[in-house]
């Protein structure tokens, strides 16, 4: 099928929502496992519970008695009420992580209770724009707004009463979930499915263009792209190869070749430039740790400019930490999706 679409079906019983482009698996999302799994942006009310003090940190008992681990709890003490917000999925059994510094997030504005202020995204770079939106949004804050505001680069061309409508209501949103601090662990705000993430996050499209129902991936031609994602294996081009595989501790990858007639370079540079989507189709994130064939030192720049710009435009943050001494590219990176 040609074109962008946008396909949402079941997969094991699991919603989920693939992203598509002439075919293509551009973005893949699916739901969790269980149904009372914590998602990542989700909010709760809940009771802090025991601090680690080695690690700087306390759980927190969540709605029916799953407990998240909070980092930086200085000040905190068992017993009390807290509003957190999860930010990592839950993987291997350990808790999710949690954030007393919620966001709000929707698809033309983010609010922040805890980071004052009004900012327009950078990438908004038509200044009658820019000025169209400060107005916008001033006139719906009013003077000494009590939360900050952003607004995304998906405000671009769209349209102002759209964009109105959504700083409102996500506006009155914070201000209500913030203002219930008092009471027994709840759920507050769930976080994103796969319908609520497309809305937020993929190009606005036609409602032809939007493709659903238990067929809905074999439709868009992906649904083999889709099954592939559950193997380690990655095709690089002749002769090469790329593992991607899942430990308790971390992500491993392994690139190799098996005599192909492309370079260690290029190989290695194929690799860099796909890692990112790789990983975000199959949600992984924590710590990866990738395995480049063999190759003089001096080109490893070339290598550290490819990651850089590959993890630069994917939507999930990574934090690129180097080389070890052992020749291995380390590299952190947020688990903020579902893991398939």
């Amino acid at each position: 099928m040609k074109g962008m679409n946008i396909a949402f079906s079941q997969l094991e019983g699991r919603s989920a929502g693939a992203l598509v482009e002439d075919g293509q698996l551009v973005d893949f999302v699916i739901a969790p496992i269980s149904g009372n799994e914590p998602i990542p942006g989700a909010i709760y009310r809940g009771t802090v519970g025991q601090t680690l003090k080695g690690l700087n940190g306390a759980f927190v008992t969540l709605d029916n008695a799953q407990k998240g681990f909070l980092k930086l709890s200085k000040g905190l003490s068992p017993g009390k009420t807290i509003i957190v917000q999860v930010t990592t999925s839950a993987e291997n059994g350990k808790a999710p992580s949690l954030t007393q510094r919620v966001i709000f997030k929707s698809k033309y504005v983010h609010v922040t209770p805890f980071s004052p202020g009004l900012n327009i995204s950078r990438k908004i770079k038509n200044e009658e724009v820019r000025g169209n939106l400060r107005i916008m949004s001033e006139e719906i804050l009013g003077e000494n707004p009590e939360f900050g505001m952003i607004m995304r680069s998906s405000c671009i061309d769209a349209d102002e009463r759209e964009i109105s409508s959504d700083i409102k209501n996500t506006w009155k949103l914070a201000q209500i979930v913030m203002r219930d601090g008092k009471g027994d662990p709840e759920l507050l705000l769930d976080g994103a499915d796969p319908s609520d993430y497309a809305w937020r996050e993929w190009p606005e499209l036609s409602s032809a263009s939007i493709i659903t129902g238990e067929d809905a991936f074999d439709k868009v031609g992906v649904y083999e792209q889709i099954e592939a994602l559950s193997q380690s294996y990655v095709k690089l081009g002749e002769g090469a190869s790329m593992f991607i595989e899942i430990t308790k501790a971390m992500i491993t990858v392994d690139v190799n070749s098996i005599g192909g007639v492309s370079s260690a370079l290029n190989i290695n540079l194929k690799a860099a430039e796909v890692l990112p989507k790789e990983l975000r189709l199959r949600g992984l994130g924590g710590q990866v740790v990738i395995d480049f064939i063999p190759m003089p030192k001096n080109l490893r720049k070339k290598i550290d400019v490819a990651l850089s710009k590959a993890f630069k435009i994917d939507s999930v943050e990574s934090s690129l930490v180097g080389w070890t001494q052992m020749g291995l590219f380390e590299l952190q990176r947020k688990r903020e999706r579902v893991q398939l």
